[in-house]
């Protein structure tokens, strides 16, 4: 009897999977080393990754051959962001693409990792890539993701959100690589500086080539590089509990390089048309705040939902089990009598 309480019990508190879009913006608690291969950065280590919306998108040259290109991020069961200059000069057919989620390194093989297939490709209508405007592309998949603790969704600003407000800014990528100066099939994660963009677009600094459809973030020796475009810029919500993604990596001018911040499409300018696009209604993120963490020289991370709260438990829960326990008495009594 007492076993079959406790199994009971360990089903009630078994943590949700398959609900995507139920909590946006989590980080699950991840282990990260310094590495001497990393400029400003650090690696993110296999197993529940820091990154649980960060996806990697390969096309997939030969049955042999599949390569990471660039960066995404998993905004509903069926839908990646990323940039669209990311499919510009690639001959690989759409549904020859890889889609990589819940991994942290890219030869990863774990019942947490998904890998789908491209169904259809959205680019911006107003797309350029000289100069460089409406960076922005989305990417329907071929089947849902199933979220579980190491796949979550990104949460993205409306426009009323005040972008000045919000606090701890990070990057994530697997390009060369994320200020890295050796290749690493890694994620790697930085915290950067968020720039305003006044600055960014002032002489001496980009100089004008930053648009209203832009953020900016990045400081020397820290920002993302080549294979990082379409990955996140995210920043923590003043509340502490959940993390924004404010920005999709678009271009730069070199690396990590003084005065020269990495720009990033708007994901706050372009809200309207994401959601548009996918004919998804957007919803605010079900996380309860959380005191913001001391100051550390990591990233900051939380935990979701399901791990933050002992088990037991909310009272929807404890009203289940006693229900349960109702059914097995009635059983029991059955029995006996």
């Amino acid at each position: 009897m007492i076993l079959l309480y406790i199994l009971i019990l360990l089903a009630l508190c078994r943590p949700a999977h398959g609900a995507c879009g139920q909590t946006c913006g989590l980080r699950p608690m991840a282990t990260t080393v310094d590495s001497s291969r990393v400029v400003g950065g650090v690696d993110v280590m296999p197993g529940y990754g820091a990154w649980a919306g960060i996806a990697s998108l390969c096309p997939i040259w030969s049955p042999s051959l599949s390569v990471h290109v660039c960066g995404g991020t998993l905004i509903s069961p069926k839908w990646i962001l990323s940039a669209a200059h990311c499919f510009e000069n690639i001959s690989v057919p759409l549904g020859k693409w890889a889609v990589l989620l819940g991994a942290t390194s890219l030869g990863q093989t774990a019942p947490f990792v998904e890998v789908r297939r491209i169904k259809r490709l959205i680019m911006h209508e107003k797309y350029n890539s000289i100069p460089v405007r409406h960076d922005i592309a989305l990417l329907e998949l071929d089947w849902p993701v199933e979220c579980s603790s190491s796949i979550q969704t990104a949460c993205l600003p409306g426009p009323s959100l005040k972008l000045s407000e919000l606090k701890n800014c990070y990057v994530a990528g697997w390009g060369d690589r994320i200020v890295k100066s050796t290749g690493s099939d890694i994620l790697q994660q930085a915290k950067v500086k968020f720039v305003d963009i006044q600055l960014c677009n002032s002489s001496g600094w980009l100089n004008g080539h930053v648009f209203d459809f832009n953020v900016c973030a990045g400081q020397g020796g820290v920002s993302t590089c080549q294979g990082d475009s379409g990955g996140p810029l995210v920043c923590q919500d003043k509340s502490g509990g959940f993390f924004w993604q404010i920005g999709v990596t678009s271009w730069g001018v070199g690396c990590a390089r003084p005065k020269r911040p990495a720009v990033y499409s708007s994901t706050q300018y372009y809200y309207n048309w994401i959601w548009s696009k996918t004919g998804i209604k957007p919803e605010a993120p079900a996380v309860t705040p959380a005191p913001a963490p001391a100051s550390t020289s990591t990233p900051l991370q939380t935990l979701p939902p399901s791990t933050t709260q002992p088990c037991p438990f909310p009272r929807e829960k404890l009203l289940q089990f006693f229900n349960l326990m109702k059914d097995i008495l009635r059983f029991l009594k059955g029995k006996i009598f």
